[in-house]
């Protein structure tokens, strides 16, 4: 399954022949996917892509898929590491600008223009990044590490309540000295 995805992207080809992929693949076969590993030591985990070209009624070739991955990275609370479960559903159409239908934009659809050597792996995996939370956070405050804990542990401010923010209780300790 893995050559489908590394092939040259033809949209029109595929979508002549209604053409999808169902796959489990290494997530360290996806190389800027893999990078985002903080540890640098990948996780047996696959990514799952599902994912079909298709023509609409009036020509224009759409792609509509998702693809889901779990991913190792950086809590932005806790500075510890987590895993992420990232799911991405691309909606794309390609063709020039001139021949692309209202119908399809209508219906959620991005344009798409493909650069040379793009294959369906690169573009997949372009559209999990832009899943992936600019700032990634646990799901639950309660699930973050020692740094989140010691923060809630810190005395209270000058009213008898926590500091709201760090930059608070940077400010009191500057007052202190």
């Amino acid at each position: 399954m893995s050559d489908e995805l590394d092939r040259l992207l033809e949209p029109r080809a595929l979508a002549a022949r209604d053409w999808r992929l169902r796959c489990e693949t290494p997530l360290r076969d996806w190389e800027r996917l893999a990078v985002l590993d903080p540890s640098g030591m990948v996780p047996d985990t696959v990514v799952r892509v599902d994912a079909g070209f298709r023509e609409d009624e009036s020509g224009v070739v759409l792609l509509e898929g998702e693809v889901v991955a779990r991913l190792r990275c950086i809590c932005q609370r806790c500075l510890e590491e987590m895993e992420l479960d990232v799911c991405a559903r691309p909606k794309l159409m390609f063709g020039g600008v001139d021949e692309l239908g209202a119908a399809a934009d209508a219906a959620g659809f991005e344009h798409c223009e493909l650069e040379p050597g793009m294959t369906l792996r690169r573009l997949l995996e372009d559209e999990v990044l832009l899943a992936v939370p600019v700032f990634p956070v646990h799901e639950r405050g309660e699930d973050c590490g020692m740094l989140a804990a010691k923060l809630a542990e810190l005395e209270p401010g000058e009213g008898g309540e926590k500091s709201s923010s760090p930059f608070a209780v940077l400010a009191g300790l500057k007052r202190r000295n």
